[in-house]
């Protein structure tokens, strides 16, 4: 048997030698293996999803000592045929399959992107995470933050077409009668001089009323007068405006319904504060608010028709102000227009209206003819109750 194994060893020993050598090779050979691997992005605080495709080189390193750790990490090499680059962070490699256990890898390298099928959208844009974060201060207690939805409170102040100047503007004059009346009503059975010349009764107004339509006038308001002169929009061929002054009682009962038999509408110049006080000569707000709603214009004649031209800026600020706001308040537009307590005005007065936006106000004297440029000291043409039909033709030149 002996002498078998002597003869035997001889003629295997090369074979046995290569076994030895081949087993000792494999214990110190490296295992790589290259594979093609789908690495997805996720979104960070600062960006949306992005799905793409990476082709790399997994090369994964069996630790063989304490002094070895760093081998333990994943090495990523990159596809050598790359023409796209960009700069990836990458938290985990978790989704990398390897020969040795998961490590965390917190470095940033080069790779090949390939674009997939979902679009980029714009960044900054909060996350899920994000939201929960702002919705809470600590892990233990959240806060609800929902706040009720409550409807936005709307100014009921309408605003109106501001009538900026256009380039013809000092080239035009409007001939428009800007009538001036006061009481429409019955007059009282005590009356004097002055409440007589004030009133026309309710019989001569409608006449009144009834001439102009033949004569083919049209009534329009001062707004329309001044986008007239600022932009040149068109007016009737006979255009007038029905102004009344003081805002007596009477106007409800008396001048609505018959102008609007007519189709007139007018402009009453009111004195705020004997509204306010329940007088019972003029009208009350919800008569006037009525008018307004209408077709008619309610604008301010001050507080309590004293005279303003001469007088301290106190005094001016507290009539003209204090009479807009009341209007304003009441209607729900800012009045434009002023009509002077007994015609009587100064430098301080128009300056003062036109600080408050303003766009002009009207005098006592006579006169048929406006331009934009003397907008605040218009003229009118006086109505009284000596005014017959004869009179008034001659006023108007008819």
């Amino acid at each position: 048997m002996i002498s078998k194994f002597i003869g035997w060893t001889p003629n295997n020993l090369s074979k046995l030698y290569l076994i030895f050598v081949t087993v000792l090779v494999g214990c110190t050979i490296q295992d790589t293996e290259v594979s093609a691997v789908s690495v997805t992005r996720y979104p960070t605080e600062t960006t949306y999803p992005a799905i793409t495709t990476i082709k790399l080189t997994e090369l994964s390193l069996i630790q063989r000592s304490k002094s070895d750790e760093l081998s333990t990490l994943t090495v990523v090499q990159i596809d050598p045929g790359s023409t796209n680059m960009t700069t990836i962070g990458i938290e985990t490699a978790t989704n990398v399959r390897t020969h040795a256990a998961p490590t965390k890898l917190t470095s940033a390298f080069t790779a090949t992107v390939t674009p997939s099928m979902v679009p980029m959208t714009p960044t900054n844009v909060p996350t899920n995470s994000d939201i929960a974060k702002s919705t809470s201060t600590s892990t233990d207690t959240v806060t609800s933050t929902i706040v009720p939805v409550i409807d936005t409170p709307t100014s009921t102040l309408v605003p109106t077409q501001w009538p900026t100047p256009d380039a013809l503007v000092d080239d035009r004059v409007a001939r428009v009668p800007i009538l001036m009346y006061h009481y429409i009503e019955p007059l009282p059975n005590d009356a004097d001089n002055i409440r007589i010349g004030l009133t026309v009764q309710p019989g001569v107004f409608r006449q009144q009323l009834a001439y102009l339509h033949a004569q083919g006038y049209n009534s329009i308001s001062l707004y329309d007068l001044t986008y007239h002169l600022t932009q040149g929009v068109p007016l009737p061929a006979k255009p007038i405006v029905f102004c009344f002054d003081d805002g007596y009682r009477g106007l409800y009962q008396h001048a609505v319904p018959h102008m609007k038999a007519f189709g007139y509408t007018g402009t009453v110049f009111v004195l705020t504060q004997l509204m306010d006080e329940h007088h019972p000569s003029y009208l009350t707000w919800e008569m006037a608010r009525k008018m307004y709603e209408s077709g008619w214009k309610i604008e301010p004649h001050s507080k309590t028709h004293v005279q303003l031209s001469h007088r301290p800026f106190e005094l001016v600020q507290y009539q003209i102000l204090g009479s807009m706001q009341t209007v304003q308040a009441h209607i729900g537009r800012q009045p434009r227009y002023f009509s002077y307590p007994s015609g009587l005005y100064d430098e301080q007065v128009i300056e003062y209206l036109k600080e408050l936006g303003f766009w002009g106000a009207v005098t006592t004297e006579f006169g048929l003819k406006h331009d934009f440029l003397n907008s605040f000291t218009w003229k009118r043409v006086r109505v009284s109750g000596n005014t017959t039909i004869d009179v008034l033709a001659k006023y108007l030149d008819e």
